[in-house]
């Protein structure tokens, strides 16, 4: 993978949903990136469908706490509180959410690479209802594989910005994230 790429992996359809896998390397140490995505009051930073998140400290959450997102996605504003299933810091982060919309499952895992970190994010989706359903394969996997390639582009950016390993520290010189236009 060139280093300024942002690669996504497109595994057969599971009958469950879309799974979207999406990674890039990112110029910082493996706990930076690893605190950073971990922290959900930093979301609106890198995601364009985060608008925001409620109800969390600033920091890494842990095995069971939760956090409630507003998102704005194709057309929809849903609420999603997503709760973490597992934690390996700095290696690996999981989160579940179950809405009215759809469910989903997230899996962050950070790697160490010789200059920096290599971020990996899956993505599982599934929506719940009529036609949103009969979309996931086609609309909606093509929308969820363009939003997460930009959202780790935005992440690459902002870490790579910082000047330290310091949450909330990446707003220092930088524009804001890339946001669908």
């Amino acid at each position: 993978m060139a280093w300024n790429s942002v690669e996504t992996r497109w595994p057969a359809l599971s009958g469950q949903g879309v799974r979207i896998e999406t990674e890039i390397d990112i110029d910082r140490p493996p706990q930076a990136v690893f605190d950073y995505v971990t922290t959900p009051a930093l979301w609106h930073t890198w995601h364009p469908a985060t608008v925001a998140v409620r109800g969390v400290p600033h920091r890494p959450l842990k095995v069971g706490e939760t956090a409630l997102e507003l998102i704005k996605f194709a057309g929809r504003h849903e609420q999603a509180l997503w709760t973490v299933q597992n934690c390996v810091p700095p290696q690996r982060w999981e989160i579940d959410t179950d809405t009215d919309g759809g469910s989903a499952h997230i899996v962050y895992q950070v790697t160490p690479q010789k200059a920096g970190s290599r971020f990996h994010r899956t993505l599982e989706y599934r929506s719940k209802h009529w036609p949103w359903r009969l979309l996931d394969s086609t609309l909606m996997r093509w929308l969820l594989e363009r939003q997460s390639a930009r959202a780790l582009r935005n992440l690459k950016v902002i870490l790579e910005r910082r000047g330290s390993d310091r949450p909330g520290a990446a707003r220092q010189g930088y524009a804001g994230p890339e946001r669908r236009r």
